[in-house]
Formats: structure tokens, C-alpha cells, sequence
């Protein structure tokens, strides 16, 4: 290899890599991983870090799933792609008033340039990262189709999943369409491909209950402790009854309630969606950052409460400029939201 040509690959890989840090900033949740000690207990919950190693090998996967899948569809031939579809227009419609509610500015989410720009602008707000968290909410969840209807989250109209046949069989299925003249049916393509993805879905639920038994035997025994561990948390949707916080350390979100708020008489504020203490004027919005502790645990209905932390210190988030607030779209109660929207760690 030349020095000339040397020199062309270091500045594609390097330009690369600010196209990945700068994608990954804008709807990137850190992905913890739960380690067990001998006696299968809980030894600690720690974050998975991921160089630039291994984000530009990932690139150059995705890179090779979409040339596979213009080959696919340039030659006519058979296949099952991996497909994510548009968001619903109500669901983003609803997302947008959400977001507008809090004086961020916020353009038609149907166009794909105006969504690029709200989560640029996001990723610049305290607020930010709860209003993502909202924008999870509104997608659609990847599968697999005999169809190349594209996939949205990673924004590519030609989306294939090939480099993994020795342990996806959506790969092994790509494969064989590429390289053997026969491969049976359309129909018996589209049987496949919504077997294996109601058997991807059952895989994922299996793999989240199977983390769900060893966390919530760690919260309860946190729960005998004289000294609860605090959590970093940050404050996702106000109710009229509590507030809902995310908690990154533990890959969970849970139910801050107010009756185990005892420093004064809170009150909803429905309008800009946030409490206010009677006395104190405390208040609580979408975005604070805040520590809690674990209150309560339901195994039976998967759900955890949580209560601030001892200090109670509340960190609200910067002021956005813009209109005046609308009316605060409610969330129902719900499980932190699943991540397979478009670029799971690892899963594509």
C-alpha cells in the first residue's frame, strides 16, 4: 500500500468517525450489563463501553447489510430484509405537542431532516434526554419482511441483515438467496420471516425477565438495608400522583409517589406539566436530575417505586426559549422503553 493511499484510508476512517460520534450522541442510552457472583447474586451493574474500535466495525457491518440488500433488490431475488417503519403520524403529532409544551422548538417530525434537527437540538438541553426517551415511545419496533420497506432508524432505504449466519437465521436465509439458484417460495418466505420475528421478540422478553428475576432479588435485599444505595435518576413524565424517573444505573424506569414525598403538599400543575409544593414551592418537571432510592418492589406486576434520596436535592433543567406551554400529553405507566427502534448495541 502507498503512502498516498495510506493516507486516503486514515481520512475516511477518521471522517467516519465523527459520523458515528456524531449519530450516536443523538439517540444513544448507555446499555448496562448485570455481572453475578459464584452464588448467582448480583455483584454489581456496570456500564458497557464502547470504543471507536468497535463502533467502526459495527459501521462497516451495517455498511455491508445495506450493500447486500441493493444486490437483493437490484437482481429480483427472493430474500427477507429487516425492516423498521415510519412512526405512526398521530403518534408523532402527539410527540411534537409534547415537545413544544416545553418551549422547544419543534418543526413537522414527519420529514426526516426536521427530526435530525430536534435531536440535534435535544442533545444541546437538560431536558434533552427525557424528551428522547418520549421520541422511543413513538417508534415502531424492527422486523423482519419479505418486503424492503427500509429501515427508519438507521435511515437507509436498503436494510439486510447478512453478517451473522452462524447464529441469526435471518443472515442464513440472505445467504442462501445470494449464493443458490433455488429458494423456494415467496410464501414460504414470509411464513419465515414472521416466525423468526415473533421468535426475536420471545428471545428479547425471555432474556429481560430472565435479568428481571436477579435485579429484583438485588432491589429487595437493598430494601432490608440500613443504608439504601442512591440512584442518579432523571424526572421522564409528571402525573397528578407521582412523577415517573429513568434510571440509568439500573436500565429500569419506576414510580416516585407523592404520598412518599413528606417534606410538603404537592400540587399538579396540568397546564406546563410539573408539581409545586404548597409551601416550599418546590418544583418538579420533565428533566430534573435527582437521586432516588428503592421504595417498593412488585415482581408479580414487574414494577419498582422509588423515593428521592435522603437529601432530596432536585437539579432542574436549563429554560428553553420559545412559545408558551400547551397541554401536557400523559403517558401511561409503563416499563423503560424497549431499544430496538433502529441501532441496538449489537443487534442491528
Amino acid at each position: 500500500m502507498t503512502k498516498a493511499v495510506q493516507q486516503t484510508v486514515v481520512r475516511s476512517i477518521s471522517k467516519k468517525r465523527e459520523q458515528i460520534a456524531t449519530r450516536r450522541e443523538e439517540l444513544d442510552f448507555p446499555e448496562m450489563k448485570i455481572r453475578l457472583d459464584e452464588q448467582g447474586r448480583i455483584a454489581r451493574i456496570e456500564r458497557v463501553e464502547n470504543d471507536v474500535s468497535h463502533q467502526l466495525i459495527e459501521e462497516y457491518m451495517l455498511l455491508a447489510n445495506e450493500a447486500v440488500a441493493t444486490r437483493l433488490m437490484s437482481q429480483n431475488l427472493k430474500a427477507i430484509y429487516r425492516v423498521h417503519e415510519e412512526p405512526d403520524e398521530r403518534r408523532l403529532q402527539e410527540y411534537r405537542e409534547e415537545v413544544l409544551s416545553h418551549h422547544v422548538p419543534c418543526g413537522n417530525l414527519t420529514k426526516r431532516t426536521e427530526v435530525q434537527k430536534l435531536l440535534q437540538k435535544l442533545g444541546t438541553l437538560a431536558i434533552g434526554a427525557a424528551l428522547k426517551i418520549g421520541f422511543l415511545r413513538s417508534l415502531m419496533r424492527a422486523r423482519y419482511a419479505v418486503e424492503p420497506l427500509g429501515h427508519y432508524g438507521l435511515a437507509k432505504a436498503k436494510y439486510a441483515h447478512f453478517t451473522s449466519p452462524i447464529r441469526r437465521y435471518a443472515d442464513l436465509v440472505v445467504h442462501r438467496a445470494l449464493f443458490q439458484k433455488s429458494h423456494g417460495p415467496t410464501h414460504s418466505l414470509k411464513e419465515t420471516a414472521e416466525h423468526i420475528s415473533d421468535t426475536e421478540r420471545n428471545s428479547a422478553d425471555a432474556e429481560r425477565d430472565s435479568k428481571d428475576v436477579k435485579l429484583y432479588a438485588f432491589l429487595k435485599a437493598q430494601l432490608q438495608s440500613p443504608k439504601p444505595t442512591p440512584y442518579p435518576a432523571l424526572v421522564i413524565d409528571v402525573r397528578n400522583f407521582g412523577f415517573f424517573v429513568d434510571v440509568p444505573g439500573l436500565a429500569m424506569s419506576g414510580l416516585v409517589h407523592l404520598s412518599s414525598i413528606e417534606d410538603d403538599f404537592y400540587v399538579f400543575d396540568e397546564a406546563r406539566g410539573q408539581l409545586t409544593g404548597r409551601r416550599n414551592r418546590r418544583v418538579i418537571r420533565l428533566g430534573d436530575k435527582l437521586e432516588v432510592q428503592v421504595a417498593k418492589v412488585d415482581s408479580f406486576k414487574k414494577q419498582v417505586d422509588f423515593r428521592l434520596a435522603r437529601d432530596g436535592r432536585i437539579e432542574p433543567p436549563r429554560p428553553a426559549r420559545g412559545r408558551e406551554p400547551d397541554q401536557k400529553r400523559q403517558w401511561t405507566r409503563d416499563s423503560r422503553p424497549r431499544r430496538d427502534f433502529g441501532r441496538p448495541k449489537r443487534r442491528r
